[in-house]
């Protein structure tokens, strides 16, 4: 099963300089609840935005998609998306694509599953989650939280 998290403001805006725009510490406890225990699945640009107390992300199986990193402590490096999949099926857990804009991209079309925290509040960014037929998906959680609120989708077709 792949899942696909991402915080977005209601304009797909999923980042800015390649960083999160806004700290919503709900969000952020929410994101290690749900994916912790299991493997992350990440692009470049989102593996070395993060703070490097927090690379690699603890207790989860890094993965991440590049074509020009080298070889990084305490992370998987793949090539390719289907390199990545391939590494995720044999790690603990579900799957868990956390970005960024490309990589969600590639992996939208393959996932089961899609965990959005909806920011409340409007951001100005250069990253934006990829468009999505929610046609396609059904609402099965909502929880309004402090700043956003969280929905996860199952893929209906």
């Amino acid at each position: 099963m792949l899942n696909i998290i991402v915080a977005m403001t209601r304009d797909r805006v999923i980042g800015r300089d390649g960083k999160i725009p806004w700290h919503l510490k709900d969000d952020m406890a929410l994101f290690k609840k749900l994916t912790v225990g299991n493997t992350v699945i990440m692009g470049k640009t989102t593996w070395l935005s993060l703070p490097d107390k927090f690379r690699p992300l603890p207790d989860r199986t890094n993965i991440v998609v590049s074509g020009t990193l080298p070889d990084q402590d305490g992370a998987v490096v793949c090539r390719s998306v289907d390199e990545a999949l391939n590494e995720a099926k044999g790690s603990d857990g579900e799957a868990f694509c956390i970005g960024g804009a490309q990589l969600y991209k590639a992996m939208l079309p393959l996932a089961d599953v899609l965990h959005v925290s909806w920011v409340k509040k409007d951001y100005d960014g250069d990253a934006r989650f990829p468009d999505v037929d929610f046609s396609k998906w059904r609402e099965v959680e909502s929880q309004d939280l402090d700043g956003f609120t969280y929905r996860r989708y199952a893929r209906s077709e």
